[in-house]
């Protein structure tokens, strides 16, 4: 497999990039969370690394290595860090773009919890740096290393009443009268929370995680060859990235850890079957140990599962892939654009 080439490396003291480029929040419930954290925490010290990379091109054939699939139900709970382990970014083709705003997507939750990742965006843009998971039509995955998660929001519904306002006797009805009432705050529900139901929801933390930020695909109609193989290269490139960023840390490739979920599948209305058919096909053309799946509620595992079924028909078991054919066979199964989920 063809390596990608690293384009960019600046390394950051996470203290001072703190510091010098605070997030520029521009909704009061995200400023509220950012300011709650600041009080709570103590401060983080390190060095972030943040580094953007080439796409490479797929070469005609390839080993097809083995990778441990697992599918958890939820959203990323970063339960495990450290070298060797990524998180993605669902990410706009500008890095971040939207963190600030009023929406509540996978990226703005992600930076929202990692709020340096903001102050990350705004140290380049000042520099004139390019921001971007995505330039002249080519992907440019961008990976940072070492980046403290400062609190976890639980935007799932399940409230945690160790913050808020509330009075005694307001909590006592809610816990008699509604005892099992709770509401999703993830999408535009954000917005329309109150901002102590969204404190209601924060721990804060002191961890590190390391994150693999690949602009996700648009598109309408039935996915094309040219959509296909820009996703795969994508995901291929992206992975292949973060192995060797762990392979500075002495990991090895089969012992790196991709978590993901249904990238693309949301706003842009990407097809979930094929999404996770062909990140897994690029998890095993990159080399990478493990692919682990965070798909929501359960109901979403019939997509897993399918992509594992289609993946074994397109490679038929084989060792070394010839990646034209393969991509003949995913055109031929017609996978088709959805629709916007509106988060």
């Amino acid at each position: 497999m063809i390596a990608p080439v690293l384009q960019q490396q600046i390394d950051f003291d996470i203290a001072r990039l703190a510091s010098d480029f605070p997030p520029v929040w521009r909704h009061a419930h995200k400023q509220a969370v950012y300011d709650l954290v600041r009080s709570e925490s103590d401060g983080t010290l390190g060095t972030l690394r943040y580094t953007r990379w080439q796409m490479a091109p797929l070469p005609e054939e390839s080993p097809l290595h083995p990778c441990a699939f697992k599918a958890e139900t939820g959203f990323f709970h970063y339960r495990h860090s450290g070298p060797g382990i990524w998180h993605l970014n669902f990410a706009d083709p500008r890095l971040f773009a939207a963190y600030g705003s009023p929406l509540m997507a996978q990226d703005e939750w992600q930076v929202l919890e990692h709020p340096v990742l903001g102050s990350l965006r705004e140290a380049l843009l000042r520099d004139e740096q390019p921001a971007l998971t995505r330039e002249n039509g080519i992907s440019t995955p961008v990976l940072i290393s070492n980046v403290p998660r400062q609190c976890a929001l639980d935007l799932s519904g399940a409230r945690s009443q160790k913050r808020g306002s509330s009075s005694w006797w307001q909590s006592i009805i809610s816990l008699f009268w509604f005892p099992n009432k709770t509401t999703p705050l993830y999408g535009n529900a954000f917005q329309q929370a109150s901002t102590a139901e969204v404190l209601r929801t924060i721990t804060v933390l002191n961890r590190q995680s390391n994150i693999l930020a690949i602009s996700a695909p648009t598109g309408i109609g039935v996915y094309s060859r040219r959509q296909i193989t820009d996703i795969l290269q994508t995901a291929t490139s992206g992975f292949m990235a973060a192995a060797l960023e762990s392979a500075r840390q002495n990991v090895a490739p089969t012992e790196v850890t991709i978590n993901t979920g249904w990238w693309g599948c949301g706003a842009f209305g990407g097809n979930r079957t094929l999404m996770a058919l062909l990140q897994m096909l690029a998890a095993r053309l990159a080399g990478v140990g493990h692919l682990t799946f965070h798909i929501g509620p359960a109901s979403e595992l019939f997509h897993f599962d399918e992509a594992r079924a289609f993946l074994d028909l397109v490679t038929e078991n084989t060792q070394i892939a010839r990646l034209s054919t393969i991509l003949d066979e995913i055109e031929k199964l017609h996978f088709s654009w959805g629709q916007s989920d509106g988060s």
